[in-house]
């Protein structure tokens, strides 16, 4: 388990949070009678418990007096708030990060596994910079060019914060056939990102699975599956209308199970890393390709 001070600010707030409610559901205590205890509003322990709102430290120190925890335990916890307080890398640009995406990408840097399924667009963490300065031209109609180019180095940031960790988690990516199809900018974007796809599929942390159009297995949103023995197992789901976190037992089996089926559907390493090429080569040369021209 890595040191508090080495967690990034928003795994140590989950963790601290997370510790914190067991700790009252421990000596048998409510939110109520903590407020009552503490003379704090029953509304200021609910926010601090969902993290609505940070603690300080005094605060801190005088709830782990009344939920009975021991000097050293309240000594890791007070070095999780202090991590907690940390600005992370995107705190000045939180503004064109939604919120569940910035929890997302908090839990990153910490994560043991992650498994992708996309069905619309290519990986956020695998775009080439031309298409995703392409992807975000075309999604956000309106937008100053200043915002655009905001965005732009928002993603690209990430990325590099992802894949150059002394030790990326074991990520696994299954991706929908259609989506090396459909265009985003030109084909030489469209040819620089199949190499790029296939470039990241040949490090050992990465495997990528094409699910191709025959599978007859297909869901509209794309989501994500984070896996930490520290901070546990937190699905993101990149729906239509809002993104959204689960965390809940029932919710998390059920993505669990799905991203299984895809990956046992979709085409093995071997062979995406085949249909990759030969779709980059399609584009690089001023083509179109169609999926009825491969075997």
């Amino acid at each position: 388990m890595p040191a508090s001070g080495e967690m990034n600010p928003i795994a140590a707030g989950r963790l601290l949070r997370a510790d914190l409610r067991r700790a009252r559901e421990a000596v048998g205590l409510t939110q109520i009678q903590v407020a009552d205890l503490l003379e704090w509003s029953l509304s200021k322990v609910a926010r601090i418990e969902s993290g609505d709102v940070g603690i300080s430290i005094p605060d801190l120190r005088g709830l782990c007096a009344h939920l009975e925890i021991g000097t050293a335990a309240t000594e890791v916890l007070v070095q999780r708030a202090q991590a907690a307080r940390r600005r992370g890398w995107w705190h000045d640009d939180r503004a064109e990060i939604p919120p569940a995406l910035l929890t997302l990408i908090g839990l990153e840097s910490d994560a043991d596994q992650v498994g992708e399924y996309v069905s619309a667009f290519v990986p956020g963490l695998m775009q080439t910079p031309g298409y995703a300065a392409a992807l975000l031209h075309a999604a956000s109609l309106g937008a100053e060019e200043r915002q655009l180019d905001r965005r732009l180095a928002i993603r690209l940031r990430r990325q590099a914060n992802f894949h150059e960790q002394r030790e990326p988690p074991d990520t696994s990516v299954v991706i929908e056939e259609a989506v090396l199809y459909r265009r985003v900018g030109d084909r030489q974007v469209m040819a620089d990102q199949m190499k790029r796809l296939a470039e990241l599929s040949r490090r050992p942390y990465v495997t990528i699975r094409v699910l191709p159009f025959e599978v007859p297995l297909y869901r509209a949103d794309s989501f994500t599956v984070i896996r930490s023995e520290v901070t546990g197992t937190v699905v993101y789901s990149e729906a239509r209308l809002a993104d959204a976190l689960f965390e809940e037992g029932p919710f998390l089996a059920h993505f669990e199970s799905q991203f299984a089926e895809l990956w046992e559907a979709a085409l093995d390493a071997d062979r995406t890393g085949q249909l990759l090429h030969r779709v980059a080569e399609a584009y690089a040369a001023d083509d179109d390709p169609r999926p009825w021209l491969w075997d």
